[in-house]
């Protein structure tokens, strides 16, 4: 079983109309992981008003810091990866709509993954709030190891998120399903596709202005089966860490 602890400093990202000022959305993150790479990360951007809605713009750049070795496929660069992303939120209300598209790439597995996603949510008075995403993502294979196995790969995300947000702090839960599908059947694989569950935990402070620290627990690998037809092994993660915003 495989154990996961973050500490991470990731950028706000506005998803409602709470806030009507220019902001700057700025992080930092350090992730620990005693079955992979330990990873450092630094993510900017910035959002602003425009007439009907919000922009805004993030990059977000990591890099292995410790922990496990890469692998004889993977390889050894300085930047572990690099993430683009831009949004635009729609609020209507208490309501809000935010399409977001995203681009990274993994210097490591060699991989350029184009991401477009669709989120909607809605925040009660009473500090209840729930949203719901839709995410594609194309993943371009360019190791030759791993493009020989599976070619590129295709993933259908989705995600649904209820929470409660109080004066001091706030609570959430958030669903993820996943379903991948490879160009290829490699060796020893009955099928191109694989399905995972997540499950994501979150507990936030909200009494500290510019800063929301949090811990967020995720259970992943929930009922979820392989390319050889197994079941996915349990893969637990913890988080630490603080969004901002200016």
């Amino acid at each position: 079983m495989k154990k996961i602890v973050t500490i991470s400093v990731l950028a706000l990202a506005m998803t409602s109309g709470v806030a009507s000022a220019n902001a700057i959305r700025a992080g930092a993150a350090v992730e620990f992981n005693n079955d992979s790479q330990t990873l450092g990360a630094l993510k900017g951007g910035y959002e602003f008003d425009t007439e009907v809605g919000k922009f805004g713009f993030d990059v977000e750049g990591k890099t292995r810091l410790g922990g496990k070795e890469y692998s004889e496929a993977q390889q050894n660069k300085s930047l572990h990866e690099g993430t683009i992303g831009i949004d635009y939120t729609y609020a209507f209300g208490n309501a809000y709509v935010q399409p977001r598209v995203e681009y990274t790439q993994n210097n490591i597995n060699q991989t350029n993954t184009s991401k477009a996603g669709l989120k909607a949510g809605y925040n009660f008075d009473n500090g209840v709030f729930t949203a719901a995403r839709y995410r594609y993502d194309s993943t371009k294979n360019d190791n030759a190891i791993t493009n020989a196995n599976f070619g590129d790969i295709n993933t259908n995300r989705a995600d649904i998120t209820l929470g409660w947000k109080g004066d001091m702090f706030g609570a959430s839960v958030n669903y993820v399903y996943q379903d991948i599908k490879s160009d290829k059947v490699a060796p020893g694989n009955v099928s191109d596709r694989k399905r995972n569950n997540s499950l994501e935990y979150k507990v936030f402070l909200t009494n500290l202005n510019n800063y929301e620290p949090y811990i967020q627990y995720s259970d992943k690998n929930l009922d979820s089966t392989n390319y050889d037809g197994t079941k996915a092994k349990a893969d637990h993660q913890v988080k630490l860490g603080v969004n901002m915003k200016f």
